[in-house]
Formats: structure tokens, C-alpha cells, sequence
């Protein structure tokens, strides 16, 4: 069910938002859609409902979390587009996968490619690479022949 209205509001610590989405959800009828932690102590609340349940609720809301902190930004969305309801409220279409590197491309390269590479791309090769017999500090002491050898160890396997 779409709703009718979306209210945002963004406060500098939790305590506040919190206040905030305690006041909202006692002012009016509106539903909690959730907050989100989105850094440097910025919290984000979402809710929805019809357009004057939100705008009082956030309006309340607002009153509510300047007295405990720092309100950063608050609006409410009048008549959202049901993309825009179904993302905030977690149904949306899935975020697209990571670009993952299938497991027969994770292939090492060879020995004629690694030779040809400087120490310190091959010690970054190596630490991308978990099943390598060395580890850690070990790959920052090995010279290119230990590497060279390590990935050829692996390369055998």
C-alpha cells in the first residue's frame, strides 16, 4: 500500500532522533520506516503516512529533538513515487552485485608475467592472495625470488 507522504528528518547524535521518532510515532498516525547511521554522528529518520499526519508529526519531531541536539535538516514529501516508498521502506529492487571476479578468472598469473613485475606489485599480488605460504610481515621482507617462489608453490597446487 502506497502511502501518501514521506518524512525525513536528519539530526547530529542518536539520543535526539531517537526523541525525535518517540515524539513522531505519539503525535500522529505515522509509521516508523526506520533510521540509518549515516556517519561522522549524522542519523537519519524515515516515516510515512498521509501528508498532515507526516507534517505534523515531523513538525513535533523536529521540536522535540532541537531541545536534546542538533537538528541538521527535516521535509516532507507530499505524494512520492512508489519507487521512491518501495526503497525507503527496504522493498526496493536489490542494490546491483559487486563486480566479482568469477572463480575460473581468479586463476594466478604465471611465472613470465610475475617475473617481469617490480617487488612491490608482486608483494601487493601476494597479499591478495590468502593461500599463499606467506603471510603478514613476510611478504613486506620477501625479495622477488622468495615471491617468485611462493606463487609458483601455489601455481602447483
Amino acid at each position: 500500500m502506497a502511502r501518501a507522504a514521506i518524512g525525513l528528518i536528519e539530526t547530529e547524535g542518536l539520543v535526539g532522533l531517537i526523541e525525535a521518532a518517540d515524539v513522531a510515532a505519539k503525535t500522529a498516525d505515522v509509521q516508523l520506516l526506520g533510521f540509518e547511521c549515516i556517519g561522522g554522528g549524522l542519523v537519519s529518520l524515515r516515516l510515512s503516512g498521509d501528508v498532515a499526519s507526516v507534517q505534523t508529526a515531523i513538525q513535533a519531531a523536529v521540536a522535540a529533538a532541537q531541545r536534546l541536539g542538533q537538528v541538521i535538516s527535516f521535509h516532507v514529501i507530499p505524494g512520492p513515487h512508489e519507487d521512491l516508498v518501495a526503497l525507503l521502506e527496504g522493498n526496493g529492487p536489490p542494490p546491483p552485485p559487486a563486480a566479482a571476479i568469477p572463480p575460473a578468472a581468479e586463476a594466478t598469473p604465471s611465472l613470465a608475467e610475475l617475473e617481469a613485475l617490480p617487488v612491490t606489485r608482486l608483494r601487493q599480488l601476494a597479499r591478495q592472495y590468502p593461500e599463499l605460504a606467506l603471510k603478514g610481515r613476510a611478504i613486506s621482507r620477501a625479495g622477488k625470488a622468495e615471491l617468485l617462489a611462493a606463487f609458483q608453490q601455489l601455481n602447483n597446487k
